[in-house]
């Protein structure tokens, strides 16, 4: 949407302006979650710094665009999505490009005005979080149609026989929450696991499996859960309602699901974590908010942005266009991850 505001921005989210100015520009003064809705928002109605036309070229872009299908549109709620977009916007600033920020829908792929606009960019970063086996086909039109324009791919390994990827290591931090569990005494070890799959997903389901192979041990339970957060919480509160016996621990696929698990876990008098531990993955701002606070697997989610930036900077300096030349070595980056110990675990 052309011609928005800060003032669109205060007006929409109903806070002041200075308060969005502040947030927009990354200077203290607001709290991080006002911060991530201000980012989030921006994105929503496509918002584009004031001063991006006048200091920079066109030929000095980054475009992020956000390919959106459910399992992003949850994330919204996370900010997660907002704070790659600030670990991208941070670094694009200090290497001297300017930043603009563009929707792709799953099933909504060819918006001519959309697309010339991402064509015309230096460089993508592609935020690929929901992208599946079946959706391959789809992007891969899409990188053809951009041409000589060099992409990044963040949050997803999918691509990365086509393009550069970024990803966080859900594998290994999914693997050390296994391992935490064990270690504080853990034996019966439930996984929460959402209905729709995508390879992070994938990824943090085999790091707990081999986690427990190598333990001589397996999963006491896997439940399947819708991804959002009241879909989690009715099918968890389905399946403990058969349940005569639990886990002493529960690892569920990301934060959403865990604070549903921890909701149904109190509805039917359960203690967290006297009676059943949870721990959850990515580690968003309402962790810390949730009571007990949630011991959770830490995604550096601005790092994604950082790194995707400096990946594209030496592509756009080197005029090298990885998804064309075979001459030219992709890079798929692992950005590590970390354990966060709060209080929803008790040892055993």
């Amino acid at each position: 949407m052309p011609g928005v505001t800060a003032k669109d921005i205060a007006e929409k989210l109903n806070i002041s302006q200075s308060a969005v100015s502040l947030a927009l520009n990354g200077k203290p003064g607001v709290s991080e979650n006002t911060r991530a809705l201000v980012l989030e928002t921006a994105m929503q109605l496509g918002y584009s710094r004031p001063d991006s036309s006048s200091l920079f070229s066109p030929a000095q872009t980054i475009c992020f665009v956000r390919y959106a299908g459910k399992i992003v549109q949850i994330a919204e709620h996370t900010s997660f999505a907002s704070f790659v977009l600030q670990g991208v916007e941070a670094r694009a600033t200090e290497l001297g490009y300017s930043t603009q920020v563009r929707y792709l829908n799953a099933g909504d792929m060819y918006n001519p005005q959309t697309l010339e606009f991402i064509r015309n960019a230096d460089g993508i970063i592609f935020l690929g979080t929901d992208i599946t086996e079946t959706q391959l086909p789809e992007i891969e039109q899409l990188f053809g149609y951009l041409g000589s324009t060099p992409v990044v791919v963040v949050d997803s390994s999918l691509l990365a026989n086509r393009a550069d990827c970024v990803t966080n290591d859900c594998y290994g931090g999914a693997k050390a929450a296994a391992e935490y569990l064990l270690q504080t005494g853990h034996r019966h070890i439930g996984y929460v696991r959402a209905k729709q799959r995508i390879r992070n997903l994938c990824e943090r389901e085999r790091g707990i499996q081999d986690a427990l192979d190598r333990a001589g041990m397996s999963l006491a339970a896997t439940i399947e859960v819708d991804v959002s957060s009241e879909g989690a919480f009715q099918d968890f509160d389905a399946w403990i309602k058969q349940q005569p016996l639990l886990p002493d621990a529960l690892f569920a696929e990301n934060d959403i699901l865990a604070a549903a698990v921890i909701r149904v876990l109190k509805k039917h008098g359960y203690r967290v974590p006297d009676d059943v531990s949870v721990i959850g993955f990515d580690d968003i701002p309402m962790c810390e908010m949730l009571d007990p606070p949630l011991t959770t697997v830490h995604a550096f989610k601005d790092e994604l942005g950082m790194v995707a930036v400096e990946i594209l900077d030496r592509r756009i300096k080197r005029g090298e266009v990885p998804h064309q030349m075979s001459s030219v070595g992709l890079l798929n980056t692992t950005v590590s991850t970390r354990l966060v110990t709060r209080f929803s675990v008790k040892a055993r």
